[in-house]
This record gives structure tokens, C-alpha cells and sequence, in this order.
């Protein structure tokens, strides 16, 4: 049987929505349909960190209402349909009761209020938010007793804009906070027969029909194959971090949608034979702290893009299937030789990444396939450098980006070489004719200089808003030398003694 209502929690009270409700952001279900108006809408894009709340998904990965994490996100451009199974908690939920129940504002709150965190106020819930999730992650992570750094602060308001201060004050409230007085979310908000009821309810199916528009979320994916087999322009829905801001600017993605946030093994992430599987709803964040063991090099690129509120809910597959030659990941994963998984009509099969690419956003998907996992190769290479270059540091889409995977012996010659590039052709290019003929060179001044001009001769840029081909062609080239200065410069040194 199939449900035609979606559930959730807020601030610990249960909701249930039908009808054109679901579809709509969720910022504007918390404004509009509960009331919950401390969550603000600036720029509908994501960019801002306004509408940040936080929120603990029940099924399908939580066993229990302890396995609960609580994360921030942007509900701007999160459906309201993708909340369904969810805890959702919002500005007006921090606050505290004290001895006489008298509602008051909770530590990181008063902190704003105390270091004069706030001027006009409207990006303010934005930031406690952020805050909270901040602490929530440090405390979970055993960092309780340290006070958080600048650029610890800095890194978790990446995703935060304020008109009127110049953050210092922000940054201080953040610092100041008396970490003894903080309560978990999870433990504010217990939430157990919740829980256990929300399990039970998005065990179901979910279909939901208006007179214009169609959700399908089904539980397995036999279920999710059947649906797009049935209809192959439906668009499919996971983190939505792109497809939410078209949304809000008017694009439409079509009338029928298929979520995919009830599958539970799309969830799943492993590490088998030096392989790593991601499965499609697996978000940035949590594909980083795998990274950050097996992959470090992309760990630590995973750490500096993008803000928390858009890796807790972007997924690397979502990523790669929006089919960008500019995205910020698609570089790496073909220089690492990624297996994509794929599932269709008649069945399972694994694609090549090198292959996959057909075209600008053409990807080499049969009608009704849809991506399921990610199969990344754990390198042998030891040296590795990944690059991202945009106008703007942060939140930005990149003019070029590049991946460099070398094995070099003790001699400094090369015994294995990887090199990807995004934002030099219409596709991602894995440059393995350039790979091929540096093979076996010695580690010198030289080797730099003809790799790039092998590099330059083997793409194919456009120019664009975001930089003219000449550019694009200088750029690519500049990032190789810049991964030599860096990663290098033994070998160099050596060579040039």
C-alpha cells in the first residue's frame, strides 16, 4: 500500500503534509505552514546560510533515536518532500527552559546577544544555527574541551552571509560560547517513540499526486526502476543542492519526480579490496571522513569546498550526474579510474568513468538507468595534488579544476602517472596520451616544462563568463607547476643540485 502523506518532526512536534505542500522548499513549509519565521529566505540559492536548520534523518541508516546525527542545511533548496522520515530542528527550538520553565535563549544564542553578534538580526538565526552545528560535530567528535580557532569558526560559517558586520563580533560569539552549558540536540529532543513511529511509517512506500505535479518514493529500488522504466523523463531527486536552486529560479524540472531517500542501500558506504562503494544518497560530508582515511589528498579537497550546510546534503553522485565538465569532484574521480554503477530495465551494469561522458551533460545513461554507486579504487600512486580555481574561493563553480596522481620511484623517475582535468573541453578529460609519455621521466626542471606544454596541446577549452580559452589553456598549465612547487620539490631540488 502506498502512502499519500509525508511525516516529520519539528522542534519535536509531529507533522504530517499532503497535496501541493510536499513540493514546496522547505523554508517555505516552516515559514508559511507552521510558522516557524526565525527561519529566514535571503537568496534561495543556498549561498546565504538564512535558512539554515538543522536536521536528523530517522530512516533508512538510524537503527535508534541514539543513532541520530543532526547537521545543518539550507532549507531553501531542500523539497519538502525529502524531510519525510526526518527530525527537523529550527531556530526556536534552541531555546531552553530554565527552573521556573520560563523559556530562555539557550548559550549560543545569549553568546550572540553577549559579544554583539547581531545588527539588523535577519541573517542572525542563520548563524546560531551554523553555530550549533559547529559544536554538535566537535562535541560528537571528542573535541568538547578545546575552544574552536579562527578558521575552525570561519570553516563552519563558509556557508553564512551577513550585510551588516564585518564578522569579527560573529566570530566571537562563536569563540565564546561556555561549552559546559551546551545541550545536544539528541538529548534536548529524545524523541524515541517519535522515532520508532517514523520508522514505521516511511517503511512505506510514498506517492503523492497533485492535479500538475508527481512524487514517487519508493522503499526499494526494484520499485525505483519499475517507476522510471514507466516514465523516463521523471526527474530524480537525492540532495538536490542544484536542482532546488533551478527550482527557485523558475526552471522547471518537469512534473514527475523520484526521490530516492527512502532506499536504504543507496545509503551504504564500504571499503572492500582497496575499493571504495558510495552509494547514491552517501553526502559530501560523509564520503570526506572515508576520504580523509583512504583518499587524503581528497579528503582534504572535500574540506575546503563547499559550505557544511551544502556537503550535509549533496551526494558525490549527484555531483557526477549533474554531468558539469566543471564539477568539483568529476576530475579526481576519473583520474582514479571510478567504476559508476548503474541501474536500468535490464538490470545492473558498470560503466567507466572515462566513458561515461558523451558530451556536454550527455552521459552515457540508457533510458530509465539511473546511477545507484560510485566505485572508487583506493591509488597506489604517492604523490597527489588536486586543484579547483573560481572567481570566489568559496561557493563557487570553478573556471578550471585539475587532479595529478604521480608514482615516483626513489630515483625520481615516473612510474605511474594519473591526470584529469574539468573546465578545458566540454567533457571532464582524463589526458592519457600526456600520462603515456611522461612515464618513465626523470623528476627535473624539464620534465615540468615539456609536461606542460603536453598538457596545453591536449585540451580543448572554450571561453565562457568565467574565463576566455587562452585563459583556461594558461591555467591548466600553471596548475601543473603549481602541483610540481608543491608536491615536487624534493625530487626538483635534488635534481637541481
Amino acid at each position: 500500500m502506498l502512502r499519500k502523506t509525508i511525516h516529520f518532526t519539528v522542534n519535536g512536534e509531529f507533522v504530517e503534509l499532503s497535496g501541493e505542500a510536499v513540493f514546496a522548499p522547505l523554508s517555505d513549509t516552516l515559514r508559511y505552514q507552521l510558522r516557524k519565521t526565525g527561519t529566514k529566505v535571503v537568496c534561495a540559492e543556498g549561498d546565504c546560510g538564512a535558512c539554515t536548520i538543522m536536521l536528523a534523518r530517522v530512516t533508512p541508516q538510524a537503527g535508534s533515536s541514539s543513532d541520530l546525527h543532526y547537521r545543518s542545511l539550507n532549507s531553501c533548496i531542500f523539497p519538502t518532500f525529502s524531510a519525510d522520515g526526518c527530525h527537523i530542528v529550527t531556530v526556536e527550538g534552541l531555546a531552553q527552559k530554565d527552573a521556573e520553565q520560563k523559556t530562555q535563549l539557550n548559550e549560543i544564542q545569549d553568546s550572540m546577544v553577549r559579544n554583539f553578534g547581531g545588527q539588523c538580526g535577519f541573517c542572525t538565526p542563520g548563524f546560531v544555527m551554523s553555530i550549533t552545528n559547529m559544536y554538535e560535530q566537535r562535541i560528537c567528535a571528542g573535541k568538547k574541551a578545546e575552544a574552536p580557532s579562527d578558521q575552525t569558526v570561519k570553516n563552519y560559517l563558509t556557508g553564512n552571509l551577513c550585510r551588516c558586520t564585518g564578522y569579527q563580533p560573529i566570530i566571537e560569539a562563536a569563540q565564546n560560547v561556555d561549552q559546559k552549558k551546551i545541550v545536544l540536540i539528541q538529548k534536548m529532543y529524545p524523541l524515541k517513540k517519535e522515532t520508532t513511529q517514523l520508522k514505521e511509517l516511511t517503511s512505506e512506500s510514498l506517492a503523492v499526486e497533485t492535479t500538475e505535479l508527481e512524487l514517487s518514493a519508493p522503499v526499494t529500488l526494484k520499485e525505483a526502476v519499475a517507476y522510471k522504466k514507466k516514465n523516463p523523463k521523471a526527474r530524480i531527486f537525492s540532495g538536490s543542492t542544484d536542482i532546488g536552486v533551478q527550482i527557485n529560479k523558475g526552471k522547471d524540472p518537469g512534473a514527475k519526480r523520484l526521490s530516492l531517500h527512502l532506499i536504504s542501500e543507496l545509503y551504504e558506504i564500504a571499503v572492500k579490496k582497496n575499493v571504495i562503494r558510495i552509494g547514491a544518497r552517501v553526502t559530501l560530508d560523509q564520503v570526506g571522513a572515508v576520504a580523509e582515511k583512504h583518499l587524503p589528498a581528497f579528503g582534504k579537497f572535500l574540506s575546503i569546498f563547499a559550505s557544511p550546510q551544502i556537503k550535509n546534503t549533496a551526494t558525490l553522485v549527484g555531483n557526477l550526474a549533474n554531468g558539469s565538465p566543471i564539477a568539483d569532484t568529476t576530475a579526481y574521480l576519473m583520474a582514479v579510474d571510478t567504476e559508476i554503477e548503474v541501474v536500468g530495465p535490464k538490470g545492473s551494469r558498470q560503466i567507466a568513468i572515462t566513458k561515461f561522458f558523451k558530451g556536454y551533460k550527455e552521459l552515457d545513461l540508457k533510458e530509465g538507468e539511473f546511477i545507484t554507486a560510485l566505485l572508487i579504487p583506493i591509488p597506489t600512486e604517492n604523490i597527489s595534488g588536486i586543484y579547483k580555481v573560481s572567481q570566489r574561493r568559496d561557493l563557487d563553480i570553478s573556471a578550471v579544476n585539475a587532479s595529478f596522481l604521480l608514482k615516483v620511484d626513489k630515483k625520481g623517475k615516473v612510474e605511474s602517472a594519473k591526470i584529469a582535468f574539468g573546465g578545458v573541453a566540454a567533457v571532464p578529460l582524463r589526458l592519457k596520451a600526456v600520462e603515456e609519455k611522461i612515464i618513465g621521466k626523470k623528476v627535473d626542471a624539464q620534465f615540468v616544462s615539456d609536461t606542460k606544454k603536453l598538457i596545453g596541446k591536449n585540451i580543448k577549452p572554450m571561453s565562457d563568463a568565467r574565463g576566455t580559452q587562452e585563459y583556461r589553456e594558461l591555467l591548466a598549465e600553471a596548475l601543473f607547476e603549481k602541483f610540481s612547487r608543491e608536491h615536487l620539490k624534493d625530487f626538483l631540488g635534488r635534481a637541481n643540485s
